[in-house]
Parts: structure tokens; C-alpha cells; sequence
């Protein structure tokens, strides 16, 4: 291993931590000296990784028994972007005399595929990029750290692969939680499609919560909250029946009281309290109040006449109060929206009666809000189109992250288990086992590195010259 950790790379080590001071005693400050160490610990990162890959290569060249039925046909050059910049090193092709097929074996031994640009630590940075920026932006942010220039339709690539919408994340529970009221809220975002002439579509959003918690002067946090999200199409009985699966999985529900269901009162969410046993539908506050203001206007006096009615549960004051309105209108868009309120309250009434009766359980629906932090920041605030499968695959890689979900963990184990199937095709264990053997006794070399030895020219003196900022420039 000599040939990947010697003399030369301790003494680039040195110069780029020199050349780094020297940026603040420039008068550049801190950040100048960020900048400047994070640039040449890339340079020598990306050295290292050409060396290491050089190294097994070599490995594999000079011993046939680690690659039994491989011979050699040729090296080649090849570059792989890193989280560290370009790696560029030489790699030999080998041919498979009895399958006659041609593979890189040292790319194969890493998981490289052979049209591969990108390392799989480099998509997750890309991935995790791409949740809360445009995939051109993602790739762009890119090229600021590590100088790498990729496309937007790359990153979009990426997602693709990972396919968060196919993801089943079930969490480990050693026993069911406890939950005196559990409360279900529900909205949809409108997305924008990005075929001219193809209407805008909804992506649905469910969340479980357990009441909420002031954390701040007017700021609440829900308790324990878990997302869900649906394309459209998706049926009632389909959302429905994966909530009532979480519930079950993850709460003693024989504990559980009350469960409250608070939407604007479409139908699909309507729909919860048939499929969800015990549940009840209620109509959420900021609707109502819009509703009210609609049909009563700025006039202060008739709006707080009709808000006593509803609120109270006064149903024949409240029709009685809105056919006057709609009455005194004179304008016949007015007329009509009224009598929209008047039909919206009317099919609501069962959502308004339960609210009135168990306001005192109540917390509140912030649905509106979550869908605006969790699906709208990302997927129509901005003047953007979508597919239906890219609009699915970005709201369920939020929704994870809303979770707790560790994206850039789960894109790398599902390439390291690609990577560990394509080398079990083409290196026999025990050559594994040799190499790593090779690799383990190498570095019992390392003593033989001045400046990994002790005494003067080791590394104590250098450490504690950094330590001192005692360098000489």
C-alpha cells in the first residue's frame, strides 16, 4: 500500500495547510482558508482514490490467481466524478475465455458499472440536493463544491432510479405507542402539468399526529407526526386503507378514544371516517371561517350573525341568514357564490355539528400549512410543470424526509447492494479475501515513511508546528 500512502502525499498534505494560513496572514480571513484547505484536501482525496483504484488493478494484473479465467486484453483511462472532484486512473480490461465476456474487474470490485460517471456518495449529495432545488439547480450546486458539471436531466436520472414513491420504510417498534386522541388531517396540493393544455392535477397529503406542543411564542409543534402522500387517481379505499394499516402497526388502538379526521370536506377525505373504525369526520376551521367571510363580506355585523349561527350549530338561522344575503346581493356573481357557501355549510353540517361537540378535544388543523412547507414549497410555488410519475417521486422524497427518512443512506446501501451482486459475479470470494489480505499487510510499510515514523522527521513535530502556527513560509 505503499504505492498509495507515501513521502509525496504527507508532503502535499503540508503544502496545502501552508498555503491555507497563508490566505489569513493575507489578510483574506477565515473563510479564504476554508475555501483554500477544502480545495486541496479534494486534490489529494481524488489522489488517493486514483491510487487505491491503481492499486487493486495492479493487484489483479500481476497475480492470475486472484482472477481464475480473466486474461488481460488491455488498460484503458477512466474518469468518475467523486464528492471530491475528478478521478482519473488507467484500469485493464480482462476477457473471460469460457463465458467470453470483457469486464474492468477492478470497477467491478468497487461496484463501478462501465458506463458509470458518477460516484454513488455523489449521487446522494445530487439526491439530497434535488428535494429542495431545481434539478438544474441541484447539478449546479454541484459544480460550486466539487467543479463536477452534470445535467439537469442527470439528477433527474438519479430520483429515478432511487424510486422513493416504491420505498416501504416501516419503523422498528419494540411495542405499540399510546394515544388517548389521534388526529388525521388532510389537503391536497394543485400541480401544474407540464403539457400545455393538460389541466393541473392534485397530489394528496395525509399526516397522523397526536396533538401538538407550543415551542414558541405563536409556534406549535405536532407530536409525533408521520406524512403520507398519493397521486391523483389514487382511491379513497387506497389512502384510507394505508393509514388504517399505520395505525394499527404502530398504536394500541383498544387505548386510543377518539380519532378526528379534519379536511376541507372533499369527498376522499370525507371517505376516512367510513373506512377508519371508530373515526370522525370534522370539518377544519380555516375553511369554515373562509366560507363564512365569503358569503357575509366586510360587513362586520352580518358576519359575526352568521358565524353564531353555524358555530352554534344553528342550522335553520344559518340557511335563513343566507338566503338574505343572497337576496340583498345585486350582483349575480355575488348571488352565485353565496349560494355556493349556502350548498358548501349545508353538505358540511355533519363536519361543523362534530366540531362544535368535541371543540374541547380539538388542536386545530394546519393542514393548508403543512401542504405549503411539504409539497407546495417544491412542486408549484414556482412557475414549474410536472409529470404525473416526477410530481409522485418528489413529493414522496419529501415526505421521507418529513419522516426522518436518511435518503443519501438509502441510496447508498441499494448501490452497495448492486455493487456486492455484480463483484460475486465475476471475483470468487477467496480472491477477496487475498486481496484484502494484501491490503491489511501492506500498510505494515507504513513505518518505513519518514514522516510516518517517530522522531524528527515524523509526524509529531509537524502536528505540533500546526498546533503553534509556528510555520516557516
Amino acid at each position: 500500500m505503499y504505492a498509495v500512502f507515501d513521502e509525496s502525499l504527507l508532503t502535499s498534505f503540508q503544502e496545502v495547510v501552508q498555503k491555507a494560513v497563508l490566505e489569513i496572514f493575507d489578510g483574506n480571513g477565515m473563510p479564504a482558508f476554508q475555501q483554500s484547505l477544502r480545495e486541496g484536501m479534494n486534490r489529494i482525496c481524488c489522489t488517493i482514490q486514483q491510487r487505491v483504484m491503481e492499486w487493486i488493478d495492479n493487484q489483479l494484473r500481476q497475480d492470475p490467481s486472484l482472477r481464475e479465467g480473466w486474461v488481460i486484453v488491455r488498460r484503458d483511462p477512466k474518469t468518475i466524478g467523486s464528492p471530491f472532484g475528478e478521478v482519473r486512473y488507467e484500469r485493464t480490461l480482462f476477457r473471460n475465455k469460457k463465458r467470453k465476456v470483457h469486464a474492468y474487474l477492478a470497477d467491478r470490485l468497487v461496484g463501478y458499472k462501465p458506463h458509470q460517471r458518477l460516484d454513488s456518495l455523489l449521487e446522494a449529495d445530487l439526491l439530497e440536493e434535488a428535494v429542495d432545488k431545481s434539478y438544474a439547480k441541484a447539478a449546479r450546486s454541484l459544480e460550486n463544491v466539487s467543479g463536477i458539471s452534470v445535467s439537469g436531466q442527470t439528477v433527474l436520472n438519479i430520483v429515478r432510479k432511487l424510486q422513493p414513491e416504491e420505498l416501504e420504510l416501516e419503523e422498528e417498534l419494540e411495542f405499540k405507542k399510546v394515544a388517548r386522541v389521534l388526529y388525521i388531517e388532510a389537503d391536497e396540493d394543485h400541480v401544474a402539468h407540464r403539457e400545455k393544455g393538460v389541466p393541473a392535477f392534485e397530489q394528496r397529503l395525509v399526516y397522523v399526529h397526536e396533538g401538538r406542543v407550543k415551542v414558541g411564542k405563536d409556534r406549535y409543534e405536532l407530536i409525533n407526526k408521520k406524512y403520507f402522500t398519493f397521486p391523483p387517481g389514487t382511491s379513497a379505499e387506497t389512502i384510507w386503507h394505508t393509514i388504517w394499516c399505520y395505525l394499527v402497526a404502530t398504536y394500541d388502538l383498544e387505548k386510543t378514544e377518539h380519532i378526528f379526521i379534519s379536511g376541507d370536506g372533499v369527498s376522499w377525505i370525507k371517505a376516512g371516517a367510513e373506512y377508519i373504525e371508530g373515526a370522525r369526520y370534522v370539518l377544519d376551521g380555516f375553511h369554515l371561517r373562509r366560507a363564512i367571510f365569503t358569503a357575509a363580506g366586510a360587513d362586520e355585523t352580518k358576519r359575526r350573525a352568521l358565524s353564531e349561527a353555524v358555530y352554534n350549530g344553528k342550522w335553520t338561522e344559518m340557511n335563513r341568514l343566507l338566503t338574505a344575503l343572497r337576496e340583498e346581493a345585486e350582483a349575480d356573481s355575488r348571488k352565485s357564490a353565496i349560494l355556493e357557501v349556502q350548498k358548501y355549510l349545508n353538505n358540511q353540517w355533519r363536519g361543523i355539528r362534530a366540531r362544535r361537540k368535541y371543540e374541547h378535544l380539538l388542536v386545530g388543523c394546519s393542514a393548508e400549512g403543512h401542504v405549503s412547507h411539504v409539497l407546495s414549497a417544491r412542486l408549484s410555488s414556482r412557475p414549474m410543470g410536472w409529470s404525473y410519475l416526477g410530481a409522485n417521486q418528489m413529493a414522496h422524497l419529501r415526505v421521507h424526509r418529513e419522516n426522518g427518512v436518511n435518503l443519501s443512506r438509502i441510496h447508498i446501501e441499494q448501490s452497495m447492494k448492486r455493487a456486492k451482486a455484480t463483484v460475486s459475479e465475476s471475483i470468487p470470494r477467496q480472491s477477496l479475501a487475498l486481496l484484502s489480505k494484501a491490503a491489511g499487510s501492506s500498510f505494515e510499510t507504513l513505518g518505513n515513511i519518514p514522516a510516518v515514523s517517530r522522531g524528527t522527521k515524523g509526524w509529531g513535530p509537524l502536528l505540533r508546528r500546526i498546533a503553534n502556527a509556528t510555520f516557516t513560509f
